[in-house]
């Protein structure tokens, strides 16, 4: 990341260019990263241009600065300027992005789980600012798991198929499967395809639209529909250095810009999940559905993930008892089919 101070073009009245970075692990492929192009950039660049006093120059090396994990800590120590963070990479820094991982089996309407994580931010500032200890800004949160299945290489008809067997997946959805008698291995999304090849893991906890653009289906041709649930896995941060340096009409346009990729995010997830399980039959795959009665037991033996979020917040000094259950509320006003209420437990 190079100083802004002195980069901006000199000429009086001249548009000004502001050069930016920005980092993801993932290639530009990826739906969140192609997002990003095709809707935060553009709307940043549509605002600035109506006014035009500024330009952004962008350097976007998606997929080649840093891995999968090192967004967050590139923008941290000043290697880029925003960064396109996995939020469950960093839980021990950023918990709160945990909250829609900690309650499976509320709902599957990404577009709310977002913009209720969105409206956390508003009614409790220290949200933001827990973001300054790592020196950066928080823009807005976004996801794009509308909700995790369970792709299987093999049929699984009772939920007791699932004991013994090894599931690859990230972070808290792992503990999903524990009641069950699974095995979680830990595992980047790019690295499930050859887990399941190899026979490393017998299934995968992935979302619709994974399956089909990383060739999922290939390897684990039977679907299990467990509508497990959307979760909040992206965030937006920019470098804190960076962001004061910025010219205020230029910070607003990227915030504003933040929402419109989080909200076009989510529309985009919901339309290619629905393609992609119509794909992933059309290309030989099997869908196995599960009953209500069958997500409810299943529901029911996932451990206390809530609770122990919730104890982990306070002791961090956030209000975790209000956050779930402003969180949770939030899922009952829109009458979302919760098989598990967490803040009553």
């Amino acid at each position: 990341m190079l100083p802004l101070v002195g980069l901006f073009a000199a000429a009086a009245g001249a548009q000004q260019t502001v050069p930016l970075t920005v980092v993801s692990g993932y290639p530009p492929t990826a739906l969140w990263i192609e997002t990003f192009l095709t809707h935060f950039m553009p709307e940043t660049d549509r605002l600035l241009g109506a006014e035009g006093r500024y330009e952004i120059d962008w350097n976007t090396p998606f997929g080649s600065l840093t891995r999968p994990g090192g967004a967050f800590e590139a923008v941290q120590y000043g290697v880029a300027d925003i960064g396109i963070i996995t939020t469950s990479f960093h839980s021990d820094k950023i918990p709160l992005y945990n909250i829609s991982y900690v309650t499976p089996f509320v709902t599957t309407d990404i577009g709310l789980v977002v913009r209720t994580v969105s409206e956390l931010h508003d009614r409790y500032p220290a949200l933001r600012e827990w973001w300054s200890d790592y020196r950066q800004v928080y823009l807005i949160a976004a996801g794009l798991v509308d909700s995790y299945q369970a792709l299987m290489n093999r049929p699984i008809d009772t939920l007791g198929d699932f004991r013994g067997l090894r599931m690859s997946g990230i972070g808290m959805n792992l503990l999903y499967f524990e009641g069950l008698g699974a095995v979680g291995v830990p595992s980047p999304l790019v690295d499930f395809y050859s887990n399941l090849s190899t026979g490393l893991t017998d299934g995968a906890i992935v979302w619709p639209e994974a399956i089909v653009s990383y060739k999922l289906y290939e390897v684990g041709p039977f679907l299990v529909d467990a509508r497990l649930g959307a979760v909040s896995s992206v965030a937006l941060s920019a470098n804190q250095r960076t962001w004061n340096s910025l010219p205020a009409e230029v910070r607003e346009a990227l915030l504003t810009a933040a929402v419109v990729y989080r909200d076009a995010l989510a529309r985009e997830t919901v339309r290619r999940s629905n393609q992609a399980m119509a794909s992933f039959q059309s290309l030989g795959g099997t869908i196995i559905p599960l009953t209500e009665g069958q997500r409810r037991e299943w529901a029911a033996t996932v451990p206390g993930l809530a609770a122990i979020w919730t104890a982990d917040m306070e002791r961090r000094g956030l209000p975790g008892h209000d956050l779930l259950t402003d969180y949770m509320n939030t899922m009952r006003t829109n009458n979302q089919p919760i098989m598990r209420h967490w803040d009553r437990e």
